[in-house]
């Protein structure tokens, strides 16, 4: 059987050593994009997910550290990083803020490519594990449809077919998620547009409103919803996802 390749994002400010890495595993097959800082890795990552993030420490504004801690909480992402601090200080700051790895630049590419396989091994070992089946890449791309949102109905429709009727707050905050096209939209933001700005106790109002759509999603359409916590940044519906006027447009002919 054909081995899937983990999807990589790279993560460096220096664009020679990004361009070098990122070219190298496009033609060693991996499907690889590349950023320049933590808040454009952020933005990529909504639309884009990974399986692998290469890391660099000293990036402009949020460092590497920080990135390796807010991803340590994602255990279907692997963080290998790469950074020229080679002293033992630097590689335990680096494993303890979550890394699985922590390569020396410069670092043979060909090391490279064993460590991305080594650690996407392990993520589909515990993918298989998880869900009881033989193993696949973690977030794979399996074509599975759309999620569908209905705008005159207040229906969520999975990519099954499988219905979910949504209570006001309920349809507001999965509309105001999948109209962005699996961007990130701040915990603040949410609460304005669903309970007011000056709704008391809005983001304990929001996280327990996520929390109770996530099991009413879980017990009605026997699959997770695609709602991502992004911690110290918000929520973000991460799956292809429609806005249609009726439950009935599923049926109409595109």
């Amino acid at each position: 059987m054909k081995t899937i390749k983990p999807r990589i994002a790279i993560v460096e400010d220096d664009s020679d050593q990004l361009h070098s890495i990122e070219e190298f595993l496009l033609d060693s097959g991996y499907p690889v994009w590349g950023a320049a800082s933590a808040e454009a890795f952020y933005r990529h990552f909504m639309a884009s997910p990974v399986d692998v993030v290469i890391l660099d420490i000293g990036l402009p504004g949020e460092d590497g550290l920080a990135v390796a801690a807010l991803l340590k909480d994602k255990p279907d992402v692997a963080v290998i990083i790469l950074s020229a601090r080679d002293s033992l200080s630097d590689r335990l700051s680096g494993l303890r803020a979550g890394a699985d790895r922590y390569l020396v630049k410069p670092v043979n590419l060909l090391e490279l490519a064993a460590n991305i396989d080594a650690v996407g091994n392990r993520l589909a070992l515990n993918a298989m594990a998880t869900a009881g089946t033989e193993p696949t890449r973690l977030g794979s791309d399996t074509p599975r449809g759309y999620w569908n949102l209905a705008l005159q109905d207040w229906v969520l429709t999975s990519p099954q077919g499988k219905p979910l009727a949504l209570t006001t707050h309920e349809f507001a905050l999965l509309h105001h998620l999948i109209k962005v096209q699996g961007q990130a939209v701040t915990k603040r933001d949410l609460t304005d547009q669903i309970f007011g700005p000056r709704a008391q106790n809005g983001t304990e109002r929001l996280n327990l409103l996520v929390t109770r759509l996530r099991k009413k999603a879980a017990e009605a359409l026997a699959e997770p919803l695609p709602i991502k916590t992004l911690h110290q940044i918000g929520y973000a519906f991460t799956a292809a996802a429609r806005i249609l006027q009726t439950q009935s447009s599923l049926r109409e002919p595109r």
